[in-house]
């Protein structure tokens, strides 16, 4: 499968869990998947995941403040049919637009606060995230 599309199963069941409300959210289990999702555990974005190698599916605990969803939007930013590759100076108009983007680097996934702290890092921005405020 290609990873766009697992980034995409992967995001849409995070929103669809939390349009309905529901406490957890579930995602096939795929090593892309779960280096995602140990990124965003690492962030405090989710609460918790855990493999459910019955079912084989990967277990995602949605986080929520005072019964509001943590993330309010969660946005594809690469595509299958485009992709975005930033250099770590072109980052600005993701900085504006979202509380997090997410970029597959050389490095691995790594998050917007941490670009920040390892400079000149570039790669394939792959997912923008809001925050509930």
């Amino acid at each position: 499968m290609n990873k766009s599309n697992i980034i995409n199963s992967l995001l849409v069941s995070i929103k669809n869990g939390y349009s309905n409300k529901n406490k957890y959210a579930y995602c096939k289990i795929n090593k892309f998947c779960l280096d995602i999702l140990w990124v965003l555990y690492k962030e405090g974005l989710i609460s918790d995941f855990k493999i459910q190698s019955k079912i084989s599916k990967v277990q995602i605990r949605l986080k929520y403040i005072k019964n509001k969803p943590l993330l309010t939007n969660i946005n594809l930013i690469s595509k299958p049919s485009l992709n975005h590759y930033s250099s770590f100076y072109n980052l600005k108009n993701f900085y504006n637009k979202y509380d997090y983007f997410f970029m597959s680097t050389s490095t691995g996934i790594i998050s917007s606060s941490l670009l920040l702290k390892n400079n000149h890092i570039g790669g394939k921005v792959l997912f923008g995230l809001k925050i509930n405020s």
